[in-house]
């Protein structure tokens, strides 16, 4: 049964650095009738220069030496493979046995479960808060964590892992950038007045939407139904002056369509 028959969503998610976009919530959109429009705001690249190439290799290349590893998205695991990949000279192309391995979210888990390991995550709530509530993350003292992420971000995780005496190392894989290869595209769609609602992934994100919304645009923008991942983000387009806010459980494929679908079911 097509639920979202005719419900036409914004999607801004960036496409993954494996070529892949989010094609799992893409192709539930779909098959519930939605018209998707997916048009990123953000993009993921590597990071180049031979200094930070040097230090990654450093952090992967002792991986063996750290109590745990953590990973906090799948384009995180993308990069550490391919560089396994790339190395193989130096390395067997597979992550060595010793550490506990954590991830943030279920998709990040799923990736690695390809390469053989079988990662700790939370059980409901994917994100930093969620993986810090873990039984075996309590007592950390002297534990060396290493965590594979982004440049930048929230610090809510390796902050914490210290407070609870863990030493932590941060590997740096990527940056976060913003895109404006779509800008045309999206405040078009605002002023076609047919969109019905915007899905948002993270309070990033959200922020690089708004930045590229002048004037009116903005308005309408901010009084359609906006669908986010956490009660963090919600709070955040709140404050932002966002009219009507849907909050799902989390940012899985299943929880979005399922609140989105009882919402249009409302709706009628």
């Amino acid at each position: 049964m097509e639920h979202l028959k005719g419900l036409q969503a914004l999607l801004v998610r960036p496409i993954q650095p494996d070529g892949r976009g989010d094609e799992i919530l893409s192709a539930k959109l779909i098959a519930e009738g939605a018209l998707l429009h997916h048009f990123p705001v953000m993009k993921i690249t590597p990071l180049g220069s031979s200094l930070n190439q040097d230090l990654i290799s450093h952090y992967i290349l002792n991986l063996f030496l750290y109590d745990r590893a953590i990973f906090v998205s799948r384009a995180a695991t993308f990069f550490v493979v391919d560089w396994l990949k790339r190395n193989s000279d130096l390395m067997p192309q597979v992550l060595p046995v010793g550490p506990r391995y954590y991830a943030v979210g279920k998709t990040t888990a799923t990736e690695l479960k390809k390469y053989n390991v079988d990662a700790e995550l939370p059980e409901c709530e994917f994100s930093s808060e969620g993986l810090l509530g873990l039984t075996s993350l309590q007592r950390l003292a002297g534990e060396k964590i290493l965590i594979f992420s982004g440049v930048g971000g929230r610090q809510l995780l390796p902050d914490q892992l210290r407070s609870r005496g863990a030493v932590v190392s941060q590997c740096e894989l990527y940056h976060r950038e913003i895109s404006t290869d779509y800008t045309r595209n999206i405040n078009d769609l605002l002023y076609s007045n047919k969109l019905g609602v915007v899905i948002i992934h993270s309070g990033e994100l959200l922020t690089h939407l708004v930045s590229q919304i002048p004037g009116e645009g903005l308005n309408k923008l901010k009084n359609l139904p906006l669908l986010v991942p956490s009660e963090r983000v919600s709070l955040l387009a709140k404050n932002m002056g966002f009219q009507y806010i849907i909050c799902a459980p989390s940012a899985l494929a299943e929880d979005i369509i399922s609140v989105l679908s009882g919402w249009c079911s409302n709706q009628h």
